[in-house]
């Protein structure tokens, strides 16, 4: 049987079962994924390559390659019995693999998630997030990490136009995510925190923090990609709490990985009304579109000098703080009195961790039309600014 493997949001060769399911039923293959796009940021196209010619280079060590490309040419499809690519259903992905299916075979799953189904099942998911956390936790079990097969299927060569990786500038000395993109840092990244650090054991004392590598995990990038899976964190965590130490603060890495995973039900439960300005709720916004009120946002110049630190950040990096997410978002709404959608799409272009489930479902928690159990959630960001940072060290940071 011929493969053509397309990977999407699953740049890794760990704890892959739909790689391993290609790679068992093949008796030969060809490794196939996309560019990032060039409306992307600067940092999160540069991230996104660094994970692709990672995943190459280790191809390369089974004697196999990844071809990357803009598109994929229908023509080559004829070559093949069976596409293999992960399940990822919002509106573009489902599109194009409603196209190629006129073409050829697809066998596609999810390989992001930590449950097959809700307890509760889609339909009934709970609205509010405690509720379907308590249900999730009582019985779960992560499955054991998966490694790839020593023997792999022959090699598949055509003549595809790969594409070569841009250059890039370098990590802006002050970034709190200092990391290169891709599966062998993630593993690294996820050993540090753990085992060499032990960081994991102040995670929710820590992850309100502003400045410095160590404050929060930083999966989050690789997460996004598919670097690294959730369930592969999870196992690691409940790993280390039996060997080496169990408290609330590892415990609250895997109630992130919980929020993580709802937004992808919710997505489920909702589609369409996931995107839409009044939200899931169905709410209207008194809200404006001002593009140069806006653009200020985006560019740090609001006069809000702990705003304006964090979209510097992001905009120099890439990244940015849970916390600053949260503020900066609550200022575009509550503030600025600005469309969210216009926060989640620049989020969306420029967050090396963008995830379109985490993404859109917290802008519209912030906004008050999601999963926000309070209908008027704000934060005082004069106030939070005098909390998170006492000293204005992270002010005074990214003054410029």
């Amino acid at each position: 049987m011929k493969v053509l493997y397309y990977f999407r949001n699953d740049l890794r060769l760990q704890d892959n079962p739909l790689l391993n399911e290609a790679l068992d039923k093949a008796d030969e293959i060809m490794f196939i994924a996309k560019a990032p796009q060039d409306n992307w940021g600067h940092w999160r196209q540069k991230f996104h390559w660094e994970s692709l010619l990672d995943l190459k280079e280790q191809l390369l060590g089974f004697g196999h390659d990844l071809a990357i490309i803009k598109k994929i040419p229908t023509e080559i499809l004829k070559n093949f019995d069976f596409l293999y690519t992960p399940l990822h259903n919002t509106h573009y992905e489902s599109r194009e693999m409603s196209d190629l299916s006129k073409e050829i075979k697809i066998i596609s799953y999810w390989t992001d998630r930590l449950l097959k189904v809700p307890p509760s099942g889609v339909k009934n998911l709970p609205d509010i997030f405690t509720d379907f956390r308590k249900q999730v936790e009582l019985n779960f079990l992560p499955r054991l990490p998966e490694v790839p097969p020593k023997n792999w299927p022959i090699n598949i060569s055509l003549t595809l136009s790969t594409l070569e990786a841009p250059s890039f500038d370098n990590h802006d000395v002050r970034s709190a995510f200092p990391f290169k993109g891709g599966e062998k840092a993630a593993i690294e990244r996820l050993r540090s925190y753990t085992y060499e650090t032990n960081a994991i054991e102040s995670y929710k004392k820590t992850r309100n923090g502003l400045i410095g590598t160590e404050y929060s995990t930083k999966f989050s990038p690789w997460l996004a990609l598919g670097c690294l899976s959730a369930n592969a964190i999870f196992h690691e965590v409940e790993s280390y709490e039996s060997r080496v130490k169990k408290n609330q603060d590892t415990y609250w890495v895997k109630f992130e990985l919980w929020w993580r995973e709802y937004f992808r039900w919710v997505f489920e439960k909702y589609y369409h009304s996931f995107f839409s300005v009044k939200g899931i709720q169905n709410k209207s916004l008194d809200l404006k579109n001002d593009i140069a009120l806006f653009e200020k946002w985006c560019d740090g110049k609001t006069g809000n000098d702990f705003v304006d630190a964090n979209m510097l950040e992001l905009k120099k990096t890439g990244f940015m703080s849970n916390r600053g997410r949260q503020n900066v978002a609550s200022f575009l709404i509550k503030d600025l009195l600005l469309n969210w959608q216009w926060g989640a799409e620049y989020f969306e272009n420029q967050l090396i961790d963008y995830d379109v489930y985490s993404n859109w479902g917290n802008w519209q928690y912030i906004a008050g039309i999601g999963n926000d159990p309070r209908p008027n959630r704000y934060f005082n960001t004069l106030k939070q600014a005098s909390v998170y940072d006492q000293n204005g060290a992270y002010r005074r940071l990214w003054e410029s």
